[in-house]
């Protein structure tokens, strides 16, 4: 797997002549292999090089939205691993881009290629909802939304079997009616969480480029609906082909955590530390990994090391950003408390 992994991406990025679209052959096999490296890299935590390519992949096809839509999700990637707004105005401009050639094909292409531009269409404006939802307007993450589902469904009409549509779609019912609280109680907001799973199942099942990334939803929707074994099994099956990256690991230890099973929460987390503290950037997920192993000691009846994991703080208190500390200070103020600093 591993061989055939570095073939693959090899031969992605060794091509950098840049080749005309073709609307009626959208697209190509060379460019679906671009796209699943890119998914393969950024699970695996190998950012900087899926960055790389998704800047060849813009080389060979400048007037193509997947390289800039798939560098915006990169660089989003890497804003949610740190837990911090570090390239807004790259990723935004990617996104207007993504959009604009989206569009420019879309006036002149077949139905099937204009189905995907509906698809780029709609991961745009559901990107920039995420990164609303993060780091700006919960009011503008809901509008993007709800833009994002109108475009998966338009490109349904133009195309009933690019089952990648199912993914933003399924995506989109489920959240929306998940963190839809008392108005899908009264009745205000439908409940389509069901709908949503359904998608995503039928998107990892046989879409082109969103089998991963379904399989990977779903993974967190099972740990919102506390079905933590099936989270434990599906992070364990996933980590088998990407093993050097954090994403799944989250999930895992939360789960574990979840479920009270502390040995191997603790396992997790310190794996997660330990892949976090040489590069820790704001101590977010560094302070994440030592309040929930503090936890998991005490839990344990394990009060020494327990207290080791609190005296780390004093290493790295002073260094933690001030819009960190008001998030996170719940956490910080415990094991402050259980340091005696």
């Amino acid at each position: 797997m591993k061989c055939a992994f570095l073939v693959l991406t090899a031969t992605a990025v060794s091509i950098t002549t840049p080749t005309p679209i073709l609307a009626d052959d959208y697209l190509d096999r060379a460019r679906i292999q671009q796209l699943l490296s890119v998914q393969q890299l950024l699970y695996n935590d190998k950012f900087y090089e899926a960055d790389s390519l998704t800047k060849t992949m813009i080389a060979q096809y400048p007037d193509d939205p997947a390289g800039y839509l798939f560098g915006a999700v990169t660089l989003i990637t890497m804003m949610f691993d740190r837990e911090d707004n570090l390239y807004p105005e790259e990723f935004n401009r990617l996104i207007d881009s993504a959009r604009s050639k989206a569009v420019s094909i879309c006036d002149t292409a077949s139905n099937c290629t204009c189905a995907w531009m509906c698809l780029f269409l709609g991961h745009a404006e559901a990107y920039r909802s995420l990164w609303e939802s993060r780091f700006g307007s919960l009011v503008t993450a809901i509008k993007k939304g709800r833009r994002a589902k109108k475009e998966y469904e338009r490109g349904l009409v133009y195309d009933s079997s690019l089952y990648d549509l199912y993914f933003g779609l399924g995506l989109y019912h489920y959240w929306k009616s998940a963190k839809a609280g008392i108005l899908r109680w009264i009745g205000l907001i439908h409940n389509d969480k069901d709908k949503g799973i359904a998608q995503l199942y039928l998107a990892a099942d046989s879409s082109l480029i969103s089998r991963e990334a379904a399989h990977s939803a779903l993974i967190w929707i099972r740990l919102d609906r506390k079905e933590y074994d099936s989270v434990v099994a599906g992070c364990r099956q996933m980590r088998k082909r990407y093993p050097d990256g954090k994403a799944l690991l989250w999930p895992l230890a939360r789960a574990y955590y979840n479920k009270k099973d502390y040995r191997n929460a603790l396992q997790a987390f310190q794996l997660l530390r330990e892949r976090i503290a040489d590069d820790p950037g704001n101590y977010f997920n560094l302070i994440e990994c030592d309040y929930h192993s503090y936890r998991c000691f005490e839990k344990l009846s394990l009060e020494a090391e327990a207290d080791k994991v609190a005296d780390r703080m004093q290493q790295y208190y002073e260094k933690i950003p001030k819009d960190v500390r008001r998030r996170q200070r719940t956490k910080i103020a415990l094991l402050r408390r259980a340091a005696k600093i």
